[in-house]
């Protein structure tokens, strides 16, 4: 009798920790897209910090993502039949890293050098959460056809369902 394998495998702790960082940094984004539009506003600082500690906590968790990704690359691009889409994928989520990491440094930047009232930088900081927002649904679309259409990292019993 075949032994069903642990969920904790290295080709699913990726998707365990890929989750948080998209929904951090895409709602980084939005904040930021809002923050643009009601500058005047009481409330505007608070989405300002929002903005501020969605990018940092979700650039931090993006790079856990991305080293379980890449312990997962392995084992995954082994069982698929088409690799192409997972270096495609491979592709974006380096693009996506490069971008949200520069305006996590830009933002850190805007800290240390005091340039918190400069609306370029504000402004560059939120072109480039939503040119990474794109990228990161890109590369999250491509992995979710790694998963879905190709079977990547999940387990797939005999006909017979006898491994349960």
């Amino acid at each position: 009798m075949l032994q069903i394998p642990s969920m904790w495998r290295t080709e699913l702790l990726h998707p365990l920790s890929v989750h948080f960082p998209i929904a951090l940094l895409t709602m980084a984004a939005l904040c930021g897209l809002v923050y643009l539009f009601v500058r005047q506003k009481s409330f505007a600082p608070y989405l300002r910090f929002s903005t501020s500690l969605l990018l940092l906590s979700g650039v931090a968790l993006f790079w856990v993502a991305y080293y379980t990704g890449d312990q997962a690359y392995e084992v995954v691009v082994r069982t698929i039949c088409d690799p192409s889409v997972l270096k495609d994928h491979l592709f974006w989520a380096n693009t996506s890293a490069y971008i949200f990491s520069a305006a996590a440094l830009l933002e850190i930047a805007r800290y240390i050098f005091h340039l918190q009232k400069k609306a370029w930088t504000t402004l560059l900081v939120v072109l480039l959460l939503t040119g990474g927002t794109a990228a990161i649904s890109y590369a999250g679309h491509l992995g979710a056809t790694v998963v879905y259409q190709q079977a990547g990292g999940v387990y797939t019993p005999d006909g017979d369902c006898t491994g349960f």
